[in-house]
């Protein structure tokens, strides 16, 4: 055969009709037998073939592409969640175009629109403003969008998401069992989605230990972080009681803990130390890490079950699913 192999070069080795192969690389298997469909990858396989996907998006009007816009892929919450939702897209014939917004509005427009040029056929989007009418513009123009990992009041679409004051509160309330008396929440930026973690936190710490926002919350920045000027202000304030810290992701977690070997404090004796999704090391290291663990994988494949379901019966998804993470209680918080 020819370098350029055409669909037609496909249908004659294969003894079937143009439209039959068609029918095959738009994923519709409906009227074909395990025979013709093993023969066909056979065929394609052996021939090097690539469809054309600019003139079938034209003549379906359909892609077979799914955006995914996240907000960031440094840490492992990203990055496990985009796994989980190329890993569904793959089950049912997608290919996804991924994009990292940086938390950045500006750049998340960039990225949807890179996503409309190339005709996707819908989003899964870990939204990075707290106002839903971006996205649910897209749902208004005929594209399914599933919202992931946060959640907005005014979104009525698909969307899953954590159910962080949940677990925050079982992590406070151990704290308080354990003996501790104070506690601060190390946060590393002022988003929409921090700032309610934070105020979960905010309202169980002025149940439990007597504390006002201002003092159970410290804003320890990204870039530059200020956590060891977080931790001297928090030993200053309440000396002679046992304190606690918890870290809002493993990046913070870790500078953390960094910063208390370096001054020599011992865990949990000198201060308790405890975060979110220090996946893989927090039971290794001495002492164990009590950590929230978030759905990871859980959370993409479900967004992704969610937008299949929905472009299968050509519809936008509606489902709001809340998932459950697991606490882990290790010894850096174990005083009794």
């Amino acid at each position: 055969m020819d370098e350029k192999v055409t669909i037609s070069d496909i249908a004659r080795e294969v003894g079937v009709s143009k439209t039959t192969i068609s029918r095959y690389l738009n994923g519709s298997y409906g009227y074909m037998s395990d025979k013709t469909r093993r023969r066909i990858e056979q065929v394609i396989e052996q021939t090097g073939y690539v469809p054309n996907n600019v003139a079938r998006t034209l003549r379906s009007k359909k892609s077979n592409l799914i955006g995914v816009v996240v907000n960031t892929l440094r840490y492992q919450v990203g990055a496990q969640t985009v796994t989980g939702i190329q890993d569904v897209c793959n089950k049912y014939g997608y290919g996804t175009v991924v994009c990292c917004s940086d938390d950045d509005p500006d750049k998340e427009l960039e990225a949807i629109q890179l996503c409309q040029n190339q005709q996707v056929d819908g989003f899964i989007i870990i939204p990075c403003l707290e106002k839903s009418n971006r996205y649910i513009e897209l749902c208004q123009r005929g594209t399914p969008v599933v919202l992931c990992t946060r959640r907005l009041t005014d979104w009525p679409y698909g969307c899953v998401y954590v159910k962080h004051e949940e677990m925050i509160g079982q992590m406070m309330v151990h704290l308080k069992e354990q003996g501790f008396e104070k506690v601060q929440f190390l946060l590393d930026v002022n988003n929409f989605h921090k700032r309610r973690m934070g105020d979960a936190f905010a309202q169980r710490a002025k149940e439990l230990f007597d504390m006002e926002p201002d003092e159970s919350i410290a804003l320890v920045g990204r870039k530059d972080p200020k956590i060891p000027e977080a931790l001297d202000q928090f030993k200053a304030k309440w000396v002679g009681t046992r304190k606690a810290v918890m870290a809002v992701n493993t990046h913070t977690l870790f500078l953390t803990l960094q910063e208390l070997e370096r001054r020599g404090c011992h865990i949990p004796e000198d201060i308790g130390v405890c975060g979110y999704d220090a996946q893989g090391w927090a039971e290794l290291v001495s002492p164990g890490i009590s950590a929230i663990r978030q759905p990871m994988d859980q959370m993409g494949i479900q967004a992704a079950e969610e937008l299949m379901a929905a472009l299968a019966e050509n519809r936008m998804s509606q489902n709001h699913v809340a998932l459950s993470g697991k606490v882990f209680f290790r010894d850096s918080t174990k005083r009794n």
